[in-house]
């Protein structure tokens, strides 16, 4: 009995492997024994990128933020954030495989505009906090960069943490694929 259920499923594996859709007509797999492995990510560029690569020593410190910044995982975007002692600093994370559309970016005004070469979102008191401001760079429909600078809570000063935002925005996308 166990010899004819493992055949049974070698022979299942095998007539399956040369189909690639789920359901309708059966279509052919890839020749040659290649599988494909273009995702979003790949087509964008962004897998590879670091987002502590996306702001030089000279450009963070023009800015006032501490050198280097710190390397983290946030859910399924990789992060790097800069601190400006004692009043917020910049944050950037690079989502391969999530593109605007995916994302939470509502701000308490939520206006498009342009950085360098791409459209994105500028979220003013993202998420409701005045002393925070998000940049969504839109660099396909299936990728995202975000640049999110903030300042001090006790200030709420959305327009200094837009300022902040917008200038590392244009460093950041200056080195996107």
């Amino acid at each position: 009995m166990k010899r004819t259920l493992i055949a049974a499923a070698i022979g299942l594996t095998a007539l399956s492997a040369g189909c690639t859709g789920t359901t309708g007509t059966p279509q052919p797999g890839p020749s040659g024994g290649e599988t494909p492995t273009t995702t979003s990510g790949a087509v964008s560029g962004l897998a590879s990128v670091k987002p502590c690569d996306l702001l030089s020593e000279a450009e963070a410190k023009g800015f006032g933020l501490e050198y280097p910044g710190e390397a983290k995982k946030l859910g399924s975007a990789d992060n790097c954030r800069w601190k400006v002692s004692g009043d917020g600093g910049v944050s950037v994370s690079v989502r391969p495989d999530a593109g605007v559309k995916d994302l939470n970016t509502k701000g308490d005004k939520d206006v498009e505009t342009k950085i360098g070469k791409f459209d994105a979102i500028r979220s003013e008191g993202f998420e409701g906090a005045k002393s925070t401001c998000a940049i969504w760079i839109s660099v396909t429909d299936s990728s995202t960069v975000s640049v999110i600078g903030t300042v001090d809570l006790a200030r709420e000063d959305t327009a200094a943490a837009c300022d902040r935002a917008e200038k590392a925005a244009e460093k950041v996308a200056a080195k996107l694929p």
